[in-house]
């Protein structure tokens, strides 16, 4: 029954087939027939031609396993382009064992974070990171990829959900700072604004033990409203881009769906980049 009694008309049955070709009125014999595959899709590979048979399984493979993707509604032809380069090709998916090794260390750092707060601190507000701990294996593979393209700043705003976790283990902030805003009979080491702990941010250079280079990380502290995390990042990569010198934005500019200055040399590699880790959440 459905809710409050609510009547949404007569439902409409709509036919399921076990194989698609069914349902577009091919048989099993039009399986093994060779198609000539659209610009529009990567599933090919080198190969311009395959059995729809083949067509099936590829597609399968590519939006039919444990990752979903939604981008139709993305207006930017060349967006989704990328999008499904990413996802179609084939191989895409395979990592070396160096890397699923590197991806399960980052795994286990973000889960085991989250079980040791909720652990120790279980009624606690800490706006928990349960469910998508792969935001941090994600974003220290974005931070590993955009330092082997010689980006030296990494500039991010992101909302409460997965902060502490964010800061712990991709800015590296000690944990022992952390863990003292957690119980009161702890002392920090340094004096803070007094700021709830999920509004904290942090800056701090290190270097990235994949690509050997020096990088900036920089979370920007949550402003009281969290509709202007937008303007206060950009304003600081704004200001990062003014002491460097970059009038025009070609040598240091943000990445970031919002960025007004993302239309400029669309093909340069910058030297900072702008993270919003909402739209990864």
């Amino acid at each position: 029954s459905l809710p409050l009694s609510i009547n949404c008309g007569p439902r409409v049955a709509v036919p399921v087939s076990p194989r698609p070709a069914g349902f577009y009125g091919l048989d099993e014999s039009d399986l093994d027939k060779v198609f000539h595959l659209p610009t529009t899709t990567f599933i090919g590979g080198q190969e311009s031609a395959l059995p729809l048979r083949e067509i099936i399984r590829r597609l399968e493979m590519a939006y039919c396993q444990h990752i979903g993707v939604e981008f139709m509604f993305i207006n930017d032809l060349e967006q989704c382009q990328w999008i499904r380069q990413k996802f179609e090709t084939p191989g895409i998916m395979q990592f070396t064992n160096e890397e699923k090794r590197t991806l399960l260390a980052r795994l286990v750092r973000s889960t085991r974070f989250e079980e040791f707060l909720q652990r120790k601190w279980s009624s606690e507000k800490r706006f928990g990171l349960e469910g998508c701990e792969v935001l941090i294996p994600a974003l220290k593979t974005i931070i590993d990829k955009s330092s082997e393209n010689g980006v030296d700043y990494v500039i991010m705003g992101m909302p409460h959900r997965g902060r502490l976790n964010v800061l712990a283990n991709v800015i590296r902030k000690e944990l022992e700072q952390i863990f003292c805003q957690f119980d009161s009979k702890l002392e920090a080491a340094d004096e803070g604004s007094g700021d709830v702990k999920y509004h904290l941010g942090m800056y701090h250079r290190r270097i990235n033990r994949v690509t050997d280079r020096n990088i900036t990380l920089s979370l920007v502290a949550n402003p009281s409203h969290l509709e202007a995390a937008d303007p206060v990042v950009m304003g600081k990569t704004k200001a990062e881009q003014f002491y460097c010198g970059d009038t025009e934005g070609k040598k240091v500019r943000p990445q970031g769906p919002d960025s007004p200055w993302q239309a400029r040399s669309p093909g340069h590699i910058s030297d900072l980049m702008f993270l919003e880790v909402n739209k990864i959440l």
